[in-house]
């Protein structure tokens, strides 16, 4: 037994030792918030622009290498808008999701990284908000939409001392809604508060 903890222990030493792990490992976590400009793919539909919210931890394993998790709240949609007989119609799609994204996170320098991995949403409910004239109506769409899809974000980050800026593109993967093949593109810039 002594033999295999001796082993063990000098195994894990050796490794950390090749890669600078033991003395440059390091946990930060905190808040962040931004805004988010979001589209659907195979629409012709408009931007919808609002925003993402929740907290971000980051394990440091050496000076050029990160893993980070997120948990965010985020705002999505599309908008459009079209005239018939002088009567102008509005269309809102607001859809809001929780977005789990973990990342690896490659430091070009020791403030700037370059990342990507792979996101969990999980839709909390969407609502279609039509406005014809001075009549507006609201529909809960939620069961026309996937309770899960997938994203693939990839981003660029820069710490300025305990504020870090972070701008990426979430890439849809999976369909978003049960008919058709529409997919959730997003582009987020955030800002957050490391502790």
């Amino acid at each position: 037994m002594k033999k295999i903890v001796l082993s063990t222990v000098a195994a894990v030493a050796a490794l950390t030792a090749g890669t600078g792990v033991a003395s440059a490992q390091h946990f930060s976590w905190g808040p962040k918030a931004g805004m988010n400009v979001s589209t659907m793919s195979h629409t012709k539909q408009d931007a919808k622009v609002s925003f993402t919210a929740g907290l971000f931890g980051e394990l440091r394993t050496c000076e050029w290498f990160a893993v980070s998790a997120e948990v965010l709240y985020s705002r999505q949609g599309v908008m459009d808008k079209w005239t018939v007989n002088d009567v102008q119609t509005k269309y809102r799609l607001k859809t809001h999701y929780l977005n789990v994204p973990v990342l690896a996170n490659f430091y070009v320098t020791d403030r700037l990284a370059l990342k990507t991995g792979v996101q969990a949403g999980f839709n909390l409910g969407a609502r279609a908000i039509d406005k014809v004239g001075n009549t507006t109506v609201k529909n809960n769409v939620s069961d026309a939409f996937h309770t899960a899809e997938v994203a693939i974000p990839v981003g660029i980050s820069y710490d300025l001392g305990p504020i870090v800026l972070d701008a990426r593109y979430n890439f849809g993967v999976s369909h978003a809604m049960k008919e058709g093949s529409f997919r959730n593109n997003v582009f987020q810039l955030t800002a957050g508060i490391r502790f």
